[in-house]
């Protein structure tokens, strides 16, 4: 017995005709008549009553009916399955993402990666750029969100996005209600940054901000994460600098004044192994990473 001759028997069966199931099924009738008869001789039972003036399903044929159009569509389940992950629509994607793209490229990566690749399962890790980079060089991630750099030491990258600051102050403070606030406002204030160790790009973006509109920030506190720099600012130990979309996981309590582009860019970057086999690395950098708005 094999999907041939099931699907032989279902045309038949749902015919109720020999002429007709033959038609359908680009075929002889003889050939057809044949197959179905070798199916009853291997089963042992009769399938189908015939005569010359008409063919009737049997007891043991309507319940072999059922279970043949249950194989069928399972057999149909397994080679799209099969053909996804030669595809590389099936498997898990292991990716990594800086703070930052957890804020603003997983809320876009998401719905894309779903409607794309539906079989496709991710396994997302918060790490610095510089974990990324190392992960993937040794094959621990296959795709990773970082805040852009020189020196991706041979991994290919593509820009995802780039986006403005904003300045964060505590709702009671001085300044938050200022309509012109700038960042030379901000010259001796205290300042809460994030950790030069676990955020290199956020910090040196902060003292660069401040740098270029002529004063270096004295920074009081650092925090590793969105959430203690934000709970920081809200006590009042200082003020920040922060990328645009933090404000939309903000506590309460807080303000933000957007900065203007010349006061600098956040740019993140995906990057990845050329050559990884991982499934539907190449397609997810080309169908779903090359949609993403710059």
């Amino acid at each position: 017995m094999d999907l041939r001759q099931l699907r032989y028997f279902v045309m038949v069966a749902e015919e109720l005709s020999f002429s007709r199931a033959a038609l359908r099924l680009h075929m002889s009738q003889p050939p057809l008549s044949l197959q179905i008869r070798v199916l009853e001789e291997e089963l042992g039972v009769e399938l189908l009553y015939r005569n010359r003036r008409e063919v009737k399903l049997t007891d043991a044929g309507r319940v072999f009916l059922d279970e043949s159009r249950a194989l069928l569509e399972q057999a149909k389940a397994v080679k799209h399955r099969t053909q996804q992950a030669a595809g590389g629509e099936l498997g898990t994607l292991r990716i990594g993402m800086a703070t930052s793209a957890l804020f603003h490229v997983m809320p876009q990566l998401l719905p894309r990666m779903a409607a794309r690749f539906p079989g496709l399962t991710l396994a997302v890790t918060d790490m610095n750029s510089e974990e990324q980079v190392r992960a993937i060089a040794v094959d621990k991630l296959d795709l990773g969100f970082i805040h852009a750099r020189l020196d991706y030491k041979g991994l290919a990258r593509c820009t995802v996005l780039t986006e403005m600051f904003a300045i964060v102050l505590p709702q009671d403070h001085p300044l938050a209600l200022r309509q012109d606030l700038s960042l030379q406002n901000l010259e001796g204030e205290a300042m809460v940054a994030f950790s030069r160790e676990h955020a290199p790009a956020l910090f040196d973006a902060l003292i660069a901000s401040c740098q270029q509109v002529g004063f270096s920030p004295r920074i009081a506190h650092v925090a590793r994460h969105p959430a203690s720099l934000f709970q920081m600012v809200r006590l009042g130990l200082g003020v920040s600098i922060v990328p645009r979309s933090y404000a939309d996981d903000a506590l309460p309590g807080l303000v933000f004044h957007h900065l203007p582009q010349t006061a600098g860019r956040l740019q993140i970057d995906a990057i990845w192994r050329e050559g990884n086999p991982a499934p539907g690395l190449r397609k997810v950098v080309d169908e779903v990473l090359g949609s993403f708005p710059q």
